[in-house]
C-alpha cells in the first residue's frame, strides 16, 4: 500500500511539475556595453537545426524590438568618433517547438527549447564577444498544455536583448 501511494505521489508530482530555466552569461564588459552600437541583428541555423523561417524572422524582429526598448541607443547610428558598429549574429544551436503530439506523449520532458550562440562581430568579420543563451520550458498538466513556443520565444528574446544593456 505504501509503495502504491509513493508511486502515485511521484506520478502526480511529475505530471503537474513545471520547470523553466534561462542562462545568459554576461560577456560584454560594462565599458563595451556603454559604447556599443549595433549595425544589425541577424540569425542563422547551426548544423542539424531545423526551424521554420517564419519563427526565425519573428525572433529576430522581436529581439530588435526588445533591444530598442531596453537600450534605445544601441541600434541607433554611431556618432562621430564612436567605435565601429558591431553586428549581432544569433546562431541557433537547438530549437524544439513542442507540438501537440509531443505535449500529450512526453509530459514534463523539456517540451520547448531554444538555444543559441550570440556573437558580436566587427566590420572585418572578427568575433569580438560570444555568449550562449538558452531558454527551456518543460511542463505537464494544464500548464504544459497551455504554454506554447511563443511564450518561450519571448523569454529567449528578452535574454538576448539583456546582453546589450
Amino acid at each position: 500500500m505504501r509503495r502504491t501511494l509513493t508511486g502515485l505521489c511521484m506520478v502526480a508530482g511529475i505530471g503537474l511539475a513545471s520547470c523553466a530555466g534561462n542562462r545568459f552569461p554576461e560577456m560584454l564588459s560594462p565599458d563595451q556595453k556603454m559604447k556599443l552600437h549595433l549595425s544589425d541583428v541577424t540569425a542563422e541555423l547551426g548544423p542539424r537545426v531545423t526551424m521554420p523561417q517564419e519563427a526565425q524572422n519573428r525572433i529576430v524582429a522581436r529581439i530588435k524590438e526588445e533591444i530598442r526598448a531596453q537600450a534605445p541607443n544601441v541600434l541607433a547610428g554611431a556618432g562621430p568618433g564612436a567605435p565601429a558598429s558591431l553586428a549581432m549574429k544569433v546562431i541557433f544551436t537547438h530549437y524544439a517547438s513542442g507540438g501537440v503530439s509531443t505535449k500529450s506523449e512526453l509530459r514534463n520532458v523539456g517540451l520547448v527549447q531554444i538555444e543559441a550562440d550570440v556573437l558580436f562581430v566587427d566590420p572585418q568579420g572578427k568575433t569580438v564577444a560570444l555568449s550562449k543563451v538558452a531558454t527551456h520550458f518543460g511542463s505537464g498538466g494544464d500548464v504544459g498544455l497551455s504554454t506554447n513556443v511563443l511564450n518561450v520565444e519571448f523569454d529567449f528574446e528578452n535574454d538576448v536583448a539583456r546582453l546589450v544593456r
